[in-house]
């Protein structure tokens, strides 16, 4: 016999989701300028989401029968089997949005990241190293309609999220 510990990997796992979901939306339906913040944000949310369901899978499978009347009585999927496959889906969607988000940033040039600016202070000047803090709208607005984007808010929304 082994314990489980479903009753809490469970919950935890759909905190997360659903944590992952508002962040993957509220990077597609800002506008303007997209902070590296909700970027990072959305990114720590992707893999709590992915770590919480990885234990709820396996601690669900220590008992799966009580695990899935568990998980559908909270909104979930109705099998572990299916649980994983929408898992999966996930993971796969999450790909896609990695790249796409990588091949963004790639295209960021040198000055939309950092830059040298000059600050005056009681009239002393001096040189400072300035460091972005968002993507221009110019090129967040098309990261913010990418497929791939759209993909994956679509594999969440199937489960509940």
């Amino acid at each position: 016999m082994t314990l489980s510990q479903y009753p809490t990997a469970m919950p935890a796992a759909a905190t997360a989701t659903l944590a992952a979901a508002t962040a993957l939306r509220h990077v597609r339906d800002t506008s303007g300028d997209l902070t590296f913040r909700a970027l990072d944000t959305l990114q720590e949310a992707l893999f709590r989401a992915k770590v919480t369901t990885y234990a709820a899978l396996v601690e669900g499978g220590k008992a799966p029968v009580a695990a899935q009347e568990f998980m559908a009585g909270i909104g979930g999927p109705a099998t572990l089997a299916a649980y994983q496959t929408a898992a999966m889906n996930i993971e796969m969607k999450a790909a896609g949005w990695n790249s796409a988000l990588s091949a963004a940033l790639a295209g960021l040039t040198g000055p939309e990241l950092i830059s040298m600016i000059t600050r005056n202070v009681n009239g002393v000047e001096a040189k400072y190293i300035e460091r972005a803090t968002f993507i221009p709208a110019a090129k967040a607005d098309p990261l913010r309609a990418s497929p791939e984007l759209d993909a994956l808010i679509s594999a969440f929304e199937a489960v509940g999220a």
